[in-house]
C-alpha cells in the first residue's frame, strides 16, 4: 500500500513484492483480496497524482505538460473532443417535420 500512497504503479507494487507476473496474475485471479488490495494501491496511486496536479495549479514546481501525459497514460484520461455532425452543405442538417407528420395524422384521421 505504501507505494501506492506514493503513487507507484501496479508494476512497481509487483517489482517490490519480488513477484514475477505469472505469479501475480495467478494472485489476481485467485484471491479476492490481493485484488482489492491491488485495487486499492492503484487507486491511492491514482490520488497521489491527483495531488500533485493540484498543488501545480497553486504555484508548485512541477511539469504540467508531463503530469498531463502520465494521467492519460496511467488513468485513461482524454482531451475532452468536440465533435461537429454537421456537413458542410447543410444536406445532413436535421430538419423539423412535426408539422407535416400532424398534416398527415389530421388528413388520415380526420372525418371526411
Amino acid at each position: 500500500m505504501d507505494c501506492g500512497q506514493e503513487g507507484g504503479s501496479a508494476v512497481e507494487m509487483r517489482c517490490l513484492l519480488a513477484l514475477g507476473e505469472s505469479a501475480w496474475g495467478t494472485l489476481l485471479e485467485d484471491s479476492d483480496e490481493f485484488r482489492r488490495t491491488v485495487k486499492s494501491g492503484q487507486d491511492l496511486c491514482q490520488v497521489w497524482w491527483e495531488r500533485q496536479g493540484r498543488k501545480m495549479t497553486t504555484g508548485a514546481d512541477g511539469n504540467a505538460t508531463v503530469w498531463i501525459f502520465n494521467m492519460k497514460n496511467r488513468f485513461s484520461w482524454h482531451d475532452k473532443q468536440q465533435v461537429d455532425h454537421t456537413s458542410s452543405d447543410a444536406s445532413m442538417t436535421p430538419k423539423d417535420h412535426g408539422a407535416a407528420v400532424l398534416a398527415a395524422l389530421r388528413a388520415k384521421h380526420d372525418p371526411k
